[in-house]
């Protein structure tokens, strides 16, 4: 980080520097208000720039890899609740910046209302037991009984019929029931957060400890200051990718597509698995690949000699080189590093560990090594990264006020320095010509409206074709997914009358809507992400390709603006070109998750389970009532219970499909403009805004450079004098900050080299370095 600090101390000294001339130049009345105002608009935003964003940083992998224990390690403090529960729904995060504190955020009654009545209504509990429109509130000791009993029973089924297998309802139900006397009094009707400073922050792992206050958490936030990742980091504890909870991936999605680095864990008792190859599919759709760092988190107690880590270690690589190229692969213990942090504050028995790995000094010099070039890379990545924000957003528009201001200094000292009488004609033909570069900018403002247009009918096909609620291929698959979900014979046995068949078709319905919410995080989510990502590059394409006509043609304006000055001997710097520049708002807006869309839509209105589980279900098996109920043999009393558990089938699917069509007609609508219209609209108009600062850093104030050069005496020496002075300073100052970008750029060019990733593009350093 030292690095990025001298960098970023370097920019604050110029900007201090520029600002203070600006001010000289306003007292000596050489520079216009507009022109002034203008340049401090433009160091407003190069301040804006020095002030670090938020990096955030997600550390994923399977359950028990380690997680936690490596954030902690990287702290340097048993700071996360090692091993915790995985029902948790939410994501640990840890911010670098501010006072050591905290805060835990229980959810509100009518939340986990909300969630444990959604969680029992895909248990199978028969009408009798729970009747349609009932609701179960936690606080009541009658319903805490009575959900006890359904669990208990439900536990049973699920032993004979499932392998011992429990539903992620049922852990959640669970959960709710085993916290409820610990934390009961602290949750309230509205959200409660609990506050956490230096002395009490480690009591927060009270409430992540055990899934039975986890699962009454919303969310939870942590500050505690790492000196060497620097500030305004966030480290998130995600959740485990092998979770049996689907939600819990979609989280992990929503978050990783808002990252900028990821550290995947790889624990060194199981090596990868199938878990970590979806993942690792879902980081190579969001082509965060160069972004991401392997870290083979080694128990010692297992592998216990380096050859025996080295062995492991590569063959991770190897399966890694699969699906990753080039994977940044780091083996060390995370155990071993954090305990030797700790000194003498780690547990005794983890001191007696620490003296027992030590006695192999080969194995640890090996971790020690892994772990040092690991920080190492870190800390390079996070400097690099603020690096190129200050670069792109800070030193061209830095670049661009130096280099308004030596023009202005320039072309004063030339209309003093020459005659009156043939400058105020000059001046009357150089503002015609500045209006004539003023007419191109407003043709490239009609230029890129008409590129925007293009572009959204272009993006409006490319939605609606794949979108498609007939041929589009996401919703076709998944309505082919839903029309041949198999019925497992053990649904169809059984059925001796109306209320055994309505149980056993909820019980397929529960497997159903399970598979097919899994189905749309590991499926759908990546085939939707995968769509954004191809019409994020199709229109950073269109922009680049399309903003090198435009460039030509401002520059060729603005080099005949520039010919007419020189023939009067006033010369204007060439103002970069920013015409590789990237586009940094499609870094900040991402897709929406269907999933997710899907989830809120059905849980919100409570459409699925009460639209036919318990409702419309009901009206047509109570059709069926007389027909089972009549005398028939036993092999046509089979038949008819079959086919009518296949109707009620097929109407559960048929409804399934009408309501997936509904969320995708929606979906559709908010991927338009909620992500691909806002990339589109904030792309175009930052295009739109470097033709204008350049267009206004080449105006001259005519009428007051003519006003100045009449000023005599004293005042003129002192104008003269400061014109050298802040001119010699802004001419070096640019050669400096252009020298300053080349060095940077280079740089970067060797890290996407090493890392595969495309070469950077740096705004304005087209024709410079």
């Amino acid at each position: 980080m030292s690095e990025y600090l001298q960098f970023k101390r370097k920019i604050e000294q110029r900007l201090e520097i520029l600002e203070e001339s600006i001010q000289e130049l306003e007292q000596l009345k050489l520079v216009d208000q507009s022109s002034a105002s203008r340049w401090r608009e433009h160091l407003l935003q190069v301040k804006s720039s020095l002030e670090d964003s938020l990096l955030r940083m997600a550390v994923v992998g399977s359950v028990k890899s380690g997680k936690s224990t490596l954030i902690n390690a990287l702290a340097g403090k048993d700071l996360l609740k090692r091993g915790a529960g995985i029902i948790t729904a939410f994501i640990t995060r840890i911010l670098t910046n501010g006072e050591v504190s905290g805060w835990v955020e229980l959810k509100s009654w009518s939340q986990i209302a909300d969630e444990m009545n959604h969680a029992i209504r895909m248990l199978p509990i028969s009408q009798e037991e729970l009747s349609e429109g009932e609701l179960v509130d936690v606080r009541s000791s009658e319903d805490r009984q009575r959900l006890k009993k359904w669990l208990a029973k439900t536990q049973r089924e699920w032993q004979q019929t499932s392998g011992g297998q429990l539903d992620p309802n049922f852990i959640l139900l669970n959960a709710y029931l085993e916290g409820y006397k610990r934390l009961h009094t602290n949750v309230g009707d509205s959200v409660n957060r609990l506050i956490f400073d230096r002395d009490s922050l480690s009591q927060h792992q009270n409430y992540v400890g055990q899934e039975g206050q986890a699962v009454y958490i919303r969310d939870m936030e942590l500050h505690y200051p790492v000196p060497w990742l620097g500030d305004k980091i966030e480290v998130a504890d995600c959740q485990g990718s092998d979770s049996p909870n689907p939600l819990h991936l979609a989280l992990l999605q929503q978050y990783l597509l808002k990252c900028h680095f990821i550290l995947y864990v790889i624990s060194s008792r199981t090596g990868l698995r199938e878990a970590d190859f979806k993942l690792l599919d879902f980081i190579k759709t969001l082509r965060m690949f160069p972004q991401t760092l392997f870290i083979v988190n080694a128990d010692l107690d297992v592998h216990s000699e380096a050859e025996d880590l080295e062995e492991l270690t590569e063959r991770v690589r190897t399966e890694l080189s699969w699906i990753v190229p080039n994977p940044r692969l780091y083996a060390f213990s995370a155990l071993y590093h954090l305990i030797e942090a700790l000194e003498g504050a780690a547990p005794e028995r983890d001191q007696r560990r620490l003296a027992m790995w030590r006695e192999d000094r080969a194995l640890i010099a090996r971790t020690e090594a892994g772990y040092a070039r690991f920080r190492d890379e870190v800390a390079q990545r996070i400097s690099g990264q603020r690096t190129r924000v200050l670069l792109g957003s800070g030193l061209s528009r830095l670049t661009m006020v130096a280099g308004g201001i030596n023009d202005t200094t320039r072309v004063h000292k030339r209309f003093m320095d020459h005659d009156l009488g043939s400058l105020k004609q000059s001046s009357k033909h150089l503002k015609s010509k500045q209006k004539a570069l003023q007419s191109t900018l407003g043709t490239l403002e009609n230029a890129i409206a008409g590129l925007r247009e293009s572009l959204r009918r272009e993006m409006d096909n490319a939605v609606g074709s794949y979108f498609d609620l007939t041929y589009g291929p996401v919703i076709k698959e998944t309505l082919e997914v839903v029309e041949h979900y198999p019925v497992d014979s053990q649904y169809q046995k059984d059925l001796s009358d109306y209320r055994q068949l309505l149980r056993q078709l909820h019980r397929f319905y529960l497997e159903f809507r399970q598979s097919l919410s899994r189905y749309l995080i590991e499926k759908v989510n990546l085939s939707v992400i995968e769509f954004a990502k191809e019409q994020e590059e199709f229109l950073q394409d269109r922009l680049r390709h399309s903003s090198r006509a435009f460039w030509s043609l401002f520059t060729t304006a603005l080099e005949d603006y520039r010919k007419e000055l020189n023939k009067y001997n006033i010369e204007l710097r060439v103002i970069g070109v920013a015409q590789e520049g990237g586009w940094s708002t499609m870094e900040k807006t991402t897709p929406p998750s269907f999933s997710a869309f899907v989830d809120n839509q059905v849980v919100g209105r409570g459409t699925l389970l009460m639209k036919f589980g318990l409702g419309r279900l009901t009206r047509f098996l109570n059709q069926l009532k007389g027909k089972i109920g009549r005398r028939k043999t036993p092999a046509e009393g089979e038949s008819q219970q079959s086919q009518s558990f296949q109707e009620a089938v097929g109407l559960v699917k048929a409804e399934t499909k009408s309501e997936l069509i509904y969320n995708f007609r929606d979906y559709r609508q908010n991927f338009k403009y909620g992500y691909l219209y806002k990339i589109l609209d904030e792309g175009t108009g930052q295009l739109l805004e470097e033709f204008k600062s350049r267009a206004e850093m080449a105006q001259l104030d005519f009428a007051n450079l003519l006003k100045q050069s009449e000023v005599e005496g004293e005042e003129r020496r002192r104008m003269l004098e400061a014109l050298d002075r802040i001119g010699q300073m802004s001419e070096a100052m640019v050669e400096e900050l252009d020298g300053f970008r080349c060095a940077v750029t280079l740089d970067w060019s060797a890290q996407d080299e090493n890392s595969g990733a495309a070469p950077t593009q740096v705004p304005g350093s087209a024709g410079v370095c």
